[in-house]
Formats: structure tokens, sequence, C-alpha cells
């Protein structure tokens, strides 16, 4: 017993010890000493009983091996004075300063912190040339120096060495000189704005890709996205109003002929491509269909047309169309196979577009007729109606509405390089709660107990106003032995032997629908990285490693919405718990997720856990209701 009390003390001391001697902990309290006049850090306490990494000191985040100091958020705290004693924070991965009254003292040198991930720095009054060392960032993801005194060039060509760079903000500055950068290029850029400084000359063709609100504000710049011609350069990007002594820019008129001529020259560009895009696809119609031609006869190569006398079940909402031989004419294109059936864009004679899904084996024939026509009744903003269907003994064709703006699955996923829009965190949001409300629908349908059976972020679609619509709905409970195309959105209880659904219920669309959660979160597939699925590697996480390391850096702009982030992780590791009777219903979780959008994250979380506290019929047993929500938040 002594032996173990004095090794406990001689722990103690060296922990004490570590507090004197690390230079993080001197760092901080000397940082505390010149830039905090009104004590907004009171909880940073300088004596040998307080530790930076052990006690709760505002906005200090540790290493919990080796103790040092690795994120540093300061938001909007009165702080001023330099910052130069940070500069013994080696091991920083994130520093966020805005909003305060910090300086340096000398030319601020970012390579003091070389393991800087991202840095925030606007809204304050740091001035002088572009931040020495810079170059040496390898690993620098986000810098933003907006809202400063900063003056001279951009170092673009010092940047275009970053190549994991992905924002750049340096708008209302003072920064002068060109954006220039010689044969260097930053493509790995999605988010750039240099607006509000003094820079002239063109702007490179790989930066005119960024809005003109990123370069606005800059008088002499010229060129793409801005609305102003580097060739016989006199004038400012806004032009100067004439009076009765002269004008320094065009007059009115010659503004006017030329955004006509403009006008002109674009309509005609229009024109010339809608014709030329109507000749193409109408000499496709007639020729002869080929094997691998990307618009092809619906048909195929393999299958006869039907007679005409061949009718389409048709339902509400159906147009263009009626016989089954209108579709096989069509031209057509190969959208994908999945588990149901193959997917085609087809384009009808008279201009409409459907997709059709075309399912030729694996299909039950007890009652198929009656059940496509229950699905085909099915009515919800958030659900992807059947439109029409034919049935022969070869096949069965479903027919929907085309929806040109693509899958959740393409929103998140897609393109991840430099030409990428990101998906901001209101539309994500937006986007899972419409979700998580077509479910929630489809579960309560009165007329039959039915359930989605492949919930992925595939079958989420977006349609024309922005909504989310849960596709293929009912259509897994037509196969005789349902087939999963990715096994990490299938739920515990359907094994990888499972060779029917009898296992399958609502709650399995509910654990389906936690990993979609995941996805919206993260910016992973599914799938995850290496052999660990995107489940896996988020459930191994404690809930203080909700980081940005975990959130997908696309979310980093959004960061005062980060309680909503961490509360709608909550709900979709509820979606997850193991055992189906322990999740929660589909419309519980719409409900959720409605609060934290209407409410914010804590009032729209513990509104629904009153909620499912009153519930008759439990979602959620006791002991996972208190584990996850009311522990959490």
């Amino acid at each position: 017993m002594f032996g173990k009390k004095a090794s406990f003390n001689f722990t103690l001391v060296l922990l004490f010890s570590f507090s004197l001697s690390s230079p993080d902990f001197a760092a901080l309290l000397s940082f505390k000493a010149s830039s905090d006049p009104f004590d907004s850090l009171s909880s940073w306490v300088s004596s040998s009983a307080s530790n930076p990494c052990l006690d709760s000191w505002l906005g200090v985040t540790c290493n919990p091996v080796t103790h040092r100091v690795t994120r540093l958020v300061l938001e909007n705290l009165n702080l001023t004075g330099p910052i130069d004693s940070l500069s013994g924070l080696t091991q920083l991965r994130l520093l966020s300063l805005e909003k305060n009254y910090l300086s340096s003292s000398s030319s601020l040198n970012l390579s003091l912190w070389p393991n800087i991930k991202h840095l925030y720095l606007s809204h304050n009054r740091f001035a002088g040339n572009f931040p020495d060392g810079v170059s040496t960032l390898r690993r620098l993801l986000r810098l933003e120096l907006s809202y400063n005194n900063f003056s001279g060039g951009i170092p673009l060509n010092e940047l275009a060495r970053l190549t994991r760079l992905l924002t750049l903000r340096l708008e209302a500055n003072l920064f002068t000189g060109t954006l220039d950068s010689g044969d260097s290029s930053i493509y790995s850029l999605v988010d750039f704005n240099v607006s509000g400084n003094k820079l002239s000359g063109e702007i490179p063709t790989w930066l005119s890709r960024f809005p003109r609100s990123s370069f606005t504000g800059n008088e002499n710049l010229c060129g793409e996205p801005l609305l102003l011609s580097c060739s016989n350069r006199t004038v400012p990007s806004e032009p100067v109003r004439s009076d009765n002594h002269g004008s320094r820019g065009p007059s009115k008129a010659v503004v006017l002929i030329i955004v006509i001529i403009d006008t002109v020259a674009i309509v005609a560009a229009l024109v010339t491509v809608t014709w030329c895009c109507r000749y193409k696809a109408r000499a496709h119609r007639d020729v002869t269909t080929k094997p691998n031609n990307k618009a092809h006869s619906f048909v195929g190569p393999h299958t006869e047309p039907r007679v005409d006398e061949e009718k389409m079940v048709a339902f509400e909402g159906c147009k263009g169309f009626s016989k089954v031989d209108d579709l096989l004419k069509s031209s057509a294109e190969l959208l994908g196979k999945g588990t149901v059936g193959t997917t085609y864009k087809v384009v009808m004679d008279g201009g409409g577009v459907v997709v059709v899904k075309r399912v030729r084996d694996n299909l039950r024939t007890k009652n198929l007729d009656g059940w496509l026509r229950l699905i085909g009744g099915i009515r919800h903003s958030n659900i992807l109606s059947l439109r029409a269907y034919y049935h022969s003994k070869e096949e069965l064709l479903l027919v929907y509405d085309f929806l040109p703006n693509g899958t959740l699955h393409s929103l998140l996923h897609g393109n991840r390089g430099p030409w990428r829009t990101p998906l901001d965190w209101t539309t994500r949001l937006r986007l899972a709660s419409g979700a998580a409300e077509g479910l929630a629908f489809l579960h309560s349908y009165s007329k039959a107990k039915l359930f989605h059976g492949h919930v992925t972020s595939s079958n989420i679609i977006v349609d024309h106003h922005g909504n989310a619509c849960v596709s293929d709905i009912g259509l897994h409970q037509l196969l005789q032995t349902p087939k999963w195309t990715n096994n990490d959105y299938k739920p515990p209880e359907l094994t990888l032997s499972s060779s029917n659904n009898r296992n399958y219920t609502q709650k399995s669309d509910v654990y389906s629908f936690g990993v979609v959660v995941l996805e919206i979160l993260t910016g992973k597939m599914a799938s995850g990285e290496g052999q660990e699925s995107l489940v896996k590697w988020v459930q191994s996480l404690g809930r203080e490693e909700w980081t940005w390391e975990v959130f997908d850096y696309e979310l980093m702009r959004y960061k005062e919405n980060k309680q909503e982030m961490v509360a709608l992780m909550e709900v979709g590791l509820l979606c997850l718990t193991s055992l189906g009777k322990d999740r929660p219903k589909m419309s519980m979780v719409h409900s959720m997720i409605e609060g934290i959008r209407t409410k914010g994250a804590i009032g729209g979380v513990n509104c629904v856990v009153n909620n499912l506290s009153s519930d008759s019929s439990p979602a959620l047993s006791e002991g996972t209701r208190t584990n996850s929500i009311g522990r959490q938040l």
C-alpha cells in the first residue's frame, strides 16, 4: 500500500513539474500576461497545481499522450497586443484568434508552427508584409488573414508549394501588386478571396473559376470573372460618373453599347450550341443503334419492341407517354446498375425526360401488380414517385421523374478536387431532414407495412427545389432474394449469409440512415478508408475527438454551427445502435433533425428527449437514451 501511495505522489510531482517546465505552459501564461487586459482567460491559472492539459483552460486542447497543446481557439475575447509568445506552441494543429485586437511586434513568421493545419487570424490588427515562412507549412489546409492591415505582395508562388491548401482568405487588407504566380497554380483551392485590397493587373486563368465577389474592390484588377477587359486598361473596375468637368471613365452610352454587344454574342453562342445539340440528338435517333453508343434506343440490340397495344399502368403525374412503345423507341442513356435493376435516362420524342428502371430477374410473382399499384399511389414531397410501370413475363419497367441535381452521394463525394462546389452546412442539414421525413412517411403509410430495404446516399436524390427525395421505395420487397451493393449500410441483424428479408424491419432502415448521417458529417464514404468502415471508425472515437479532424473539412467555414454538427452526430449514432429495438423510429429521427434546424443544437435535441420519455412505444431503451443524448448534451 505504501509503495502505491508513494508512486501516486511521485506521479503528481512529475505532472506539476511538467506544468512548470513545459514550453507550452510558459508560452500560454506569457500570452495571457501580455494580451488579456480584461481577464477573459481567468481559467488560465499560474500555479503549480494548474495544468493546461488536465484542467479546463478556455480554448486549450492537448494531445492526451504528449500533453502538448494542439488546438488553441480564442475568438472574440477582446485580446490585444502581440502574439509572439505563442511561437512556443510548436505542436499546434489549429490556431484561431479571430475577432480580437491582436498584432505582431515584428514580421509574423508562420514557420514557428510547423505542424499547423488550420490558421485563423481574421479581424485583428496584424500589419506588415505577408507572413514569412508560409511555404514551409506543408500540412496547411486553411489560412484566413482577412480584415487586417497586411500590405505588400501576395507570394502565390510560395503558396503554390502547399499542395493541400483549400482556403486562402485575404480580403480587406492593403495588399498590392499582381496575382501573377508565374508557372505555379494552387489547384487545390476551393475557397479564395482577395477582395477589398489594392491589387492590379490581370486575373490569372487558374483563378478565374472563383466568383466575381472574390476580386471586387481592387480598382486596377481586370479580366474574368470581373466584367472588365484588360485590353487598353485605362479605367478602374467601377465606372466613374460624369460631371460638368469631364469624365475619368467611359460614358453610360459606351457602357450600354458594350453590354448590348456582349449580350448579343452570348445569345448567338447559345442558339448555335442548342441547334448543334438538337441536330446531333436527331442524328443519333435516325441511325442504326450500336451496342456501345452512349445515347441509343432504349430497346437495345437484343430486345424487340412491343406492339402498340401494350399499355403502361400509369399513375398521377404521368405525362408524355401512354404505351410501352413510346419508351422503347426513345433515346436512352445508361445511368447505372444497382441491386434492383439497370437505370436509364430516357429522352422522349416530345422532349420530356424520365428515368426508367429495368428489372429482369429475381422478382417475386405473387401479387406483383397489386404491390406496384400500392407503391404508385404513394405521394410525398420527399419521396420519388412511381409514375408508371409495365410488366411482362420477361421484365419489369418502372418509370420515374428525372431529377437533374443528382444524388446525395454525388454531392458529398463527387469530384473532390479544385473544381468542386462544396456542399454547405445548411443544405446538408436540410437534405438530412428531408430524407428522414420521407422515410418516416413511408414507415407510417396506413395501407401496408412498408420499409425501404436499401437506404444509401445513392438512393437519396435532390429535386429541382433542392429537396431530398428517397428513391426506390418498396422495391426491395419485390425481390425474392434482396441484395446489398454496399454491406457498410447493412444493419447488424442482417448477416452476410442472409438469403431473405425476414429479419428486415423498419428499424433496419433507421440503421442505414444513420450511416448516411455520418457521410453527411464526415464527407467520407460508407466504406471508410482501408479495411475499416465509416461506422466502426466513428464509433471508435470518443466524443472529445469530434473535432475538425472528424467533420468534413468543407464544413470548417461554418465553425459557428459546430454544436449543431455534434448534435447531428448524436442522432446518427442513436440510429446505429446495435439492437433494432433500441433505435428510434424514423418519425423521431426526423423530429430530432428538425429540432436542430429550427431550435439549435441543444434546444432541438432536448425537445426530442422529452418526447422520447413520453413515447408509449419506446424507441429507445432507458440506458441508450441516457448514455447518448442525455450524457453528451
